[in-house]
């Protein structure tokens, strides 16, 4: 027996055919490496579903030709809708406690630390956070996102409680403000050690300077090898020689990349 969504589910991929799923597959991976399989259909199926729901497009195809002319407003309501924002404060807190550590051998000169793909902003306040309570200041972190909305909510600071239920108390009372019931406000003092800025990891990045410590956490999960060789290749040739890399405790680099090390759990030197 189906359920009533499952009956919705299957009257909609009666509307929606191979063909257009397949030029839809094809756009995502190309534009921002994305890989969604076709036993990932009814994912993205449900969303480009809330896309119409939510957009003024009068038909799905429209709005494929418009991403196709390179629209950016629709290529922006592509981006909100199909990458994933999940997460909270303190994720995989070792790492942080890591971070701290690594950067008390090192002193001087100040720090520069990437937050590759910092989502809403949890793990970057993490990481200010962490390394003010560990006393260390001489630092700065570049946020960097795909997705211009997450950036956008990273820089106002408010979060929901469901994303705060790892901060400790003593923590919440020192950099939280409470905004209502159900939001918290992060305290203005830590934005001044972010700059924040949009960009795509599978696209070149020539920075000026090279990084200390790049964090890379739990994105290349929705990727396939030949995007994150990529989008690996991009980030090492930022990272500094005796520069750290974080991943996510689910990801390994094994069969990836021979450039680095294992120094910690999910985190990586380069080879000397």
């Amino acid at each position: 027996m189906l359920t009533s969504a499952k009956k919705w589910m299957v009257a909609y991929m009666i509307q929606i055919d191979g063909k257009t799923m397949q030029l839809f597959r094809v756009f995502i991976y190309e534009k921002m490496g994305i890989h969604l399989s076709k036993d990932k259909d009814y994912l993205l199926i449900a969303k480009l579903e809330r896309i119409m729901q939510n957009s003024r497009y009068p038909s799905l195809m429209d709005f494929y030709y418009r991403l196709k002319t390179e629209n950016m407003e629709a290529y922006e309501i592509l981006v909100r809708h199909i990458t994933t924002n999940h997460t909270f404060f303190f994720r995989e807190k070792e790492h942080f406690d890591i971070l701290c550590g690594l950067m008390k051998l090192r002193k001087d000169p100040p720090k520069r630390i990437w937050s590759a793909a910092s989502s809403t902003g949890e793990e970057v306040y993490s990481i200010i956070i962490t390394l003010l309570e560990a006393g260390l200041k001489n630092f700065v972190i570049l946020a960097s996102d795909l997705n211009k909305d997450v950036l956008f909510h990273l820089k106002h600071g408010i979060y929901h409680k469901d994303r705060i239920i790892h901060v400790p108390c003593n923590i919440l009372r020192k950099y939280f403000s409470r905004v209502d019931d159900d939001r918290y406000s992060i305290h203005p003092d830590l934005k001044k050690y972010v700059v924040i800025k949009k960009l795509n990891l599978i696209e070149p990045l020539p920075f000026e300077e090279k990084f200390d410590y790049i964090f890379l956490r739990n994105v290349m999960i929705y990727f396939d090898d030949a995007t994150k060789k990529i989008v690996l290749d991009n980030i090492l040739n930022n990272l500094k020689d005796d520069g750290y890399l974080f991943i996510g405790h689910s990801e390994s680099l094994f069969g990836i990349t021979d450039k680095m090390d294992s120094v910690f759990n999910s985190v990586y030197g380069k080879k000397r």
